[in-house]
Protein backbone atom coordinates (compact mmCIF):
# COMPACT_ATOMS: atom_id res chain seq x y z
CA UNK A 1 0.00 0.00 0.00
CA UNK A 2 2.80 2.40 1.09
CA UNK A 3 4.33 1.73 -2.56
CA UNK A 4 0.95 2.48 -3.86
CA UNK A 5 1.29 5.70 -2.28
CA UNK A 6 4.63 6.74 -3.36
CA UNK A 7 4.28 6.54 -6.71
CA UNK A 8 0.71 8.27 -6.82
CA UNK A 9 3.07 10.94 -4.99
CA UNK A 10 5.73 10.82 -7.55
CA UNK A 11 2.85 11.28 -10.29
CA UNK A 12 1.65 14.10 -8.40
CA UNK A 13 4.44 16.18 -8.04
CA UNK A 14 6.04 15.00 -11.84
CA UNK A 15 2.40 16.53 -13.29
CA UNK A 16 3.49 19.82 -11.21
CA UNK A 17 0.56 19.13 -8.74
CA UNK A 18 0.95 21.00 -5.84
CA UNK A 19 -0.77 22.25 -3.11
CA UNK A 20 -2.52 25.63 -3.64
CA UNK A 21 -4.34 27.92 -0.65
CA UNK A 22 -8.17 27.74 -2.71
CA UNK A 23 -11.13 28.39 -1.64
CA UNK A 24 -12.95 25.80 0.33
CA UNK A 25 -15.78 26.33 -2.69
CA UNK A 26 -14.40 24.78 -6.25
CA UNK A 27 -16.73 27.93 -8.10
CA UNK A 28 -14.14 30.66 -6.58
CA UNK A 29 -11.97 30.15 -9.95
CA UNK A 30 -15.00 29.98 -12.30
CA UNK A 31 -16.61 32.92 -10.51
CA UNK A 32 -13.46 35.37 -10.70
CA UNK A 33 -13.29 34.46 -14.53
CA UNK A 34 -16.57 35.72 -15.17
CA UNK A 35 -15.74 38.69 -11.94
CA UNK A 36 -15.33 41.18 -15.57
CA UNK A 37 -18.32 40.51 -17.17
CA UNK A 38 -20.55 40.73 -14.48
CA UNK A 39 -18.37 44.39 -13.65
CA UNK A 40 -19.03 45.38 -17.45
CA UNK A 41 -22.57 44.91 -16.68
CA UNK A 42 -22.91 46.52 -13.89
CA UNK A 43 -21.07 49.72 -14.77
CA UNK A 44 -23.54 49.88 -17.79
CA UNK A 45 -26.64 49.34 -16.23
CA UNK A 46 -26.01 51.16 -12.85
CA UNK A 47 -25.77 54.66 -14.61
CA UNK A 48 -28.80 53.86 -16.89
CA UNK A 49 -30.76 53.03 -14.07
CA UNK A 50 -29.80 55.53 -11.61
CA UNK A 51 -30.62 58.15 -14.52
CA UNK A 52 -34.14 56.48 -14.62
CA UNK A 53 -34.62 57.12 -10.99
CA UNK A 54 -33.33 60.40 -11.21
CA UNK A 55 -35.70 61.43 -13.77
CA UNK A 56 -38.56 59.43 -11.86
CA UNK A 57 -38.05 61.47 -8.34
CA UNK A 58 -37.38 64.80 -10.60
CA UNK A 59 -40.52 64.24 -12.08
CA UNK A 60 -42.89 63.98 -9.14
CA UNK A 61 -41.05 66.72 -7.63
CA UNK A 62 -42.22 68.86 -10.05
CA UNK A 63 -45.73 67.73 -9.48
CA UNK A 64 -45.82 65.08 -13.02
CA UNK A 65 -46.55 61.48 -13.04
CA UNK A 66 -43.85 59.24 -14.19
CA UNK A 67 -46.69 56.95 -15.28
CA UNK A 68 -47.89 59.35 -17.85
CA UNK A 69 -44.95 60.30 -19.70
CA UNK A 70 -43.59 57.79 -22.47
CA UNK A 71 -40.89 57.55 -24.25
CA UNK A 72 -39.99 55.96 -27.99
CA UNK A 73 -37.95 53.13 -27.71
CA UNK A 74 -35.20 51.76 -30.31
CA UNK A 75 -38.09 49.23 -31.67
CA UNK A 76 -40.69 51.76 -32.03
CA UNK A 77 -42.73 51.31 -29.28
CA UNK A 78 -43.28 54.02 -26.11
CA UNK A 79 -42.72 52.77 -22.72
CA UNK A 80 -42.99 54.79 -19.53
CA UNK A 81 -40.18 55.28 -17.30
CA UNK A 82 -41.27 52.52 -14.51
CA UNK A 83 -41.59 50.33 -17.71
CA UNK A 84 -38.09 51.24 -18.83
CA UNK A 85 -36.82 50.59 -15.85
CA UNK A 86 -38.41 47.19 -15.30
CA UNK A 87 -37.34 46.37 -18.81
CA UNK A 88 -33.90 46.74 -18.01
CA UNK A 89 -33.69 45.43 -14.80
CA UNK A 90 -35.38 42.24 -16.79
CA UNK A 91 -32.86 42.65 -19.64
CA UNK A 92 -29.81 42.54 -16.62
CA UNK A 93 -31.31 39.48 -15.08
CA UNK A 94 -30.64 37.77 -17.93
CA UNK A 95 -27.42 38.17 -18.72
CA UNK A 96 -26.72 37.82 -15.31
CA UNK A 97 -28.04 34.42 -15.55
CA UNK A 98 -25.94 33.84 -19.09
CA UNK A 99 -22.97 34.93 -16.63
CA UNK A 100 -23.64 32.01 -13.96
CA UNK A 101 -24.84 29.47 -16.25
CA UNK A 102 -21.39 30.20 -18.37
CA UNK A 103 -19.60 29.49 -14.93
CA UNK A 104 -21.53 26.70 -14.11
CA UNK A 105 -20.88 24.62 -17.34
CA UNK A 106 -16.93 25.49 -16.68
CA UNK A 107 -17.17 23.80 -13.77
CA UNK A 108 -19.32 21.03 -14.33
CA UNK A 109 -17.32 20.26 -17.53
CA UNK A 110 -14.64 20.16 -15.12
CA UNK A 111 -15.88 18.77 -12.15
CA UNK A 112 -14.70 14.74 -13.37
CA UNK A 113 -10.98 16.11 -13.69
CA UNK A 114 -12.06 18.01 -10.17
CA UNK A 115 -13.16 14.96 -8.47
CA UNK A 116 -9.60 12.94 -9.48
CA UNK A 117 -7.69 15.68 -8.44
CA UNK A 118 -9.35 15.20 -5.22
CA UNK A 119 -8.91 11.75 -4.80
CA UNK A 120 -5.39 11.73 -5.45
CA UNK A 121 -5.05 14.38 -3.34
CA UNK A 122 -6.71 12.26 -0.61
CA UNK A 123 -4.58 9.26 -1.45
CA UNK A 124 -0.78 11.08 -1.62
CA UNK A 125 -1.73 12.76 2.22
CA UNK A 126 -2.82 9.03 2.79
CA UNK A 127 -6.49 10.84 4.09
CA UNK A 128 -4.67 14.11 6.22
CA UNK A 129 -6.51 16.22 4.14
CA UNK A 130 -9.78 15.55 5.38
CA UNK A 131 -8.31 16.53 8.49
CA UNK A 132 -6.64 19.82 7.66
CA UNK A 133 -8.12 22.93 6.42
CA UNK A 134 -9.67 22.72 2.67
CA UNK A 135 -7.31 25.58 1.92
CA UNK A 136 -4.14 23.83 2.63
CA UNK A 137 -4.43 20.86 0.61
CA UNK A 138 -7.00 21.74 -2.29
CA UNK A 139 -5.93 21.15 -5.22
CA UNK A 140 -8.10 23.22 -8.16
CA UNK A 141 -7.79 22.27 -10.84
CA UNK A 142 -8.60 25.28 -13.24
CA UNK A 143 -6.06 27.13 -11.75
CA UNK A 144 -3.67 24.41 -13.52
CA UNK A 145 -5.63 24.85 -16.68
CA UNK A 146 -5.07 28.41 -16.28
CA UNK A 147 -1.53 27.96 -16.30
CA UNK A 148 -0.86 27.95 -12.22
CA UNK A 149 -0.01 24.60 -11.30
CA UNK A 150 1.15 26.06 -8.21
CA UNK A 151 -1.87 28.08 -7.50
CA UNK A 152 -3.56 31.43 -7.60
CA UNK A 153 -1.15 34.78 -6.39
CA UNK A 154 -2.81 33.99 -2.45
CA UNK A 155 -1.99 29.95 -2.71
CA UNK A 156 0.38 29.09 0.26
CA UNK A 157 3.55 27.66 -2.38
CA UNK A 158 3.31 31.13 -4.37
CA UNK A 159 3.47 33.61 -1.69
CA UNK A 160 6.28 31.57 -0.04
CA UNK A 161 7.92 31.24 -3.34
CA UNK A 162 7.78 34.74 -3.37
CA UNK A 163 9.39 35.62 -0.10
CA UNK A 164 12.10 32.93 -1.33
CA UNK A 165 12.94 35.23 -4.30
CA UNK A 166 13.10 38.26 -2.07
CA UNK A 167 15.33 36.99 0.00
CA UNK A 168 17.71 35.99 -2.70
CA UNK A 169 17.42 39.59 -4.23
CA UNK A 170 14.96 38.39 -6.92
CA UNK A 171 11.82 40.52 -7.92
CA UNK A 172 9.45 37.99 -8.46
CA UNK A 173 7.69 40.67 -10.74
CA UNK A 174 10.62 40.62 -12.93
CA UNK A 175 9.38 39.74 -16.52
CA UNK A 176 12.88 37.97 -17.64
CA UNK A 177 12.76 34.51 -18.72
CA UNK A 178 14.14 32.75 -15.98
CA UNK A 179 12.04 34.40 -13.22
CA UNK A 180 9.10 33.56 -15.67
CA UNK A 181 10.55 29.95 -15.63
CA UNK A 182 10.36 30.08 -11.56
CA UNK A 183 7.33 32.17 -11.23
CA UNK A 184 4.36 31.08 -14.09
CA UNK A 185 6.61 28.01 -16.02
CA UNK A 186 3.70 26.70 -18.34
CA UNK A 187 3.17 30.11 -19.41
CA UNK A 188 6.48 31.09 -19.96
CA UNK A 189 7.55 27.94 -21.83
CA UNK A 190 4.37 28.20 -24.04
CA UNK A 191 5.47 31.63 -24.47
CA UNK A 192 2.13 33.62 -22.95
CA UNK A 193 4.21 35.29 -20.39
Amino acid sequence: MSDIKNRLKAAILFAGLVFTGAPAFANAFYDAKVAPYRDKLEAKVAPVMREIDTGINDLRKGGHDPDKIAFKTNDGSFKILPELQALIASQKAEVSKKIDDAANRCSSELKPFQDTTDALVTLSTGGLNKLLPERMTHIEIGEILDGKPLGDDGALIPLFRDQLLHAIGVDPHDKGFVTGLIVDPINTILGRR
